[in-house]
């Protein structure tokens, strides 16, 4: 099946056009689709960008209140995390509160998603860890659900266990899409991932960040508890200088990184959420993608300035030399 997309990003060096990045983008409103660069009806997996959706069965049923977790602890659950010593310290904390164990975790042992801090323990002669994967706050949290739905904590990554399950409900409250007609495949940590029409995954964002216009009651607050974590404690759920945290830094925008290219993002104010896919599955380029959207949606100065500041238009080489320029070839109107 061939897509419809477009260029979404074009990278040129001394004017020569180099590179373009084509994909697909779909902006939602509370009225439904708003604009559509490719099919919006397409489905999508979520990869890593339903991971604050995935957290909110474990916030519904108040498991972060229950074992005592800090906010920013609780707000590792929906982290992609860079793995620096500020997210492990937070990981063994929920484990040393919750009497959950690293060696129940399915995936295998890693280094940190940020090479200075694997650099770091590498040089140290640290072992890989099951902890420092990117995923790790969210198998932990998928663990506890499971273990307090009356599982085995071991199973909590099968498609047919109780946790799982749960989760699927969270999706189908906050896409509308009926949970048999969710597509469900393996993730690239070992859970399950789920795939809904590619507007749905936008739609679920507005719905994080504007909570009121989720139906269930129950859902909503555990969407506007999660979501305010989130905002309190930005770094937790990707790291300093990473595109999700300078993001989640302004109370008024939520962004999630997803592998393969997804990236989604909401803003409160605007009351629009928009999700992109780079279809070449690059992720190099979720900064640029962030910063272009964040341009036409006149988000704040403070926010823009970061976003440039770790994400600038311009190539650079091996020699941090400015050798040309990036440009956006969508719009959002």
């Amino acid at each position: 099946m061939r897509l419809e997309t477009q260029a979404l990003i074009e990278e040129y060096r001394e004017g020569v056009l180099e590179c373009v990045h084509e994909g697909m983008v779909c902006v939602v409103g509370p009225e439904g689709v708003r604009k559509a660069i490719g099919d919006p009806n397409w489905r999508c997996f979520y990869r890593s960008c339903s991971k604050p959706i995935q957290a909110l069965p474990i916030i519904q049923l108040e498991l972060d209140r229950k074992y005592g977790l800090t906010e920013e602890e609780a707000a590792i659950f929906s982290a992609s995390h860079w793995g620096d010593p500020y997210h492990v310290g937070l990981l063994e904390r929920v484990m040393e509160k919750t009497g959950l164990r690293e060696e129940q975790m399915i995936m295998l042992p890693t280094y940190p998603n940020r090479p200075e801090a694997a650099e770091t323990l590498m040089l140290a002669g640290k072992p890989r860890r099951k902890i420092y994967h990117n995923c790790s706050g969210k198998h932990l949290g998928m663990m506890l659900l499971q273990r307090e739905l009356g599982g085995k904590t071991e199973d909590y990554w099968r498609r047919d266990s109780l946790a799982q399950h749960e989760i699927l409900r969270a999706i189908e409250g906050m896409t509308d899409v009926p949970a048999g007609e969710i597509a469900v495949g393996v993730d690239g940590c070992g859970v399950p991932v789920y795939a809904v029409p590619f507007h749905a995954i936008a739609t679920s964002f507005l719905r994080l960040q504007c909570p009121e216009l989720i139906a269930d009651d129950a859902l909503a607050e555990a969407a506007r508890r999660n979501a305010a974590m989130i905002h309190r404690y930005p770094n937790t759920i990707a790291g300093e200088n990473v595109v999700c945290s300078i993001l989640a830094s302004d109370p008024d925008l939520l962004g999630k990184s997803g592998a393969k290219g997804v990236y989604v993002l909401a803003s409160r104010s605007r009351q629009v959420g928009v999700v992109a896919k780079i279809m070449d599955g690059s992720n190099d380029e979720f900064g640029s993608i962030a910063l272009y959207i964040c341009r036409q949606l006149g988000c704040s100065d403070r926010v823009m300035e970061e976003l440039e500041q770790a994400y600038p238009d311009v190539v650079i080489n091996d020699n941090r030399e400015v050798v040309g320029q990036k440009h956006c070839a969508f719009s959002l109107d």
